[in-house]
């Protein structure tokens, strides 16, 4: 039998960062930022119980939409691609791709430093007249349904080469925090 105190320190950090936002108002404030602490202490609770469970497939959700990267007007027939399951799927009258089920996978490269407790994959968009785009380290969160990222597309123009658009997803700034704070000389 093993035991693993850093999980809970890590619980106890984000605990003591949530309730100092709280007391300042600044989680009632924004919406996301509550959702994101919500998910973040429902999987601090998680992570315990599904150590004993390694073998067990973690699932998350995502649905993109596509927009027109100036107006915000939703595309209609987009591809979205996802390198790490090799589909693809095609946005709706509204933009947004069907809800697409995410196998997360633990990120090995933090595994030792800070473990990361969502997945991350790939998207890669293609629509006709627009220049393609691709997000790296899209955020899958175990157990939640994303509406979203909404990805800005934008018209190539007629005589020019167009590149492909990058943009990386951060982390969690929670999990950012506590990076810093399990570090701090």
């Amino acid at each position: 039998m093993k035991t693993n105190k850093k999980p809970v320190n890590g619980l106890i950090i984000i605990t003591i960062i949530a309730a100092i936002m709280w007391y300042f108002g600044n989680v009632s404030e924004n919406r996301n930022l509550a959702r994101q602490l919500e998910v973040f202490g429902y999987i601090g609770q998680q992570s315990q119980s599904s150590e004993d469970d390694e073998g067990s497939n973690k699932i998350g959700y995502i649905r993109p939409q596509v927009v027109n990267g100036f107006d915000e007007t939703p595309i209609e027939g987009a591809i979205v691609v996802i390198p790490e399951t090799n589909e693809s799927y095609i946005t709706d009258e509204a933009g947004f791709t069907p809800e697409i089920k995410i196998t997360i996978t633990p990120d090995a490269h933090f595994q030792r430093i800070n473990p990361k407790n969502w997945g991350e994959v790939t998207l890669i968009v293609y629509k006709e007249g627009y220049i393609e785009y691709v997000l790296l380290h899209t955020n899958v969160w175990e157990g939640q349904n994303r509406k979203g990222p909404k990805i800005l597309l934008f018209p190539k123009k007629s005589k020019q080469l167009d590149q492909p658009m990058s943009i990386v997803e951060g982390p969690n700034q929670l999990w950012i925090n506590s990076l810093v704070e399990k570090y701090r000389p």
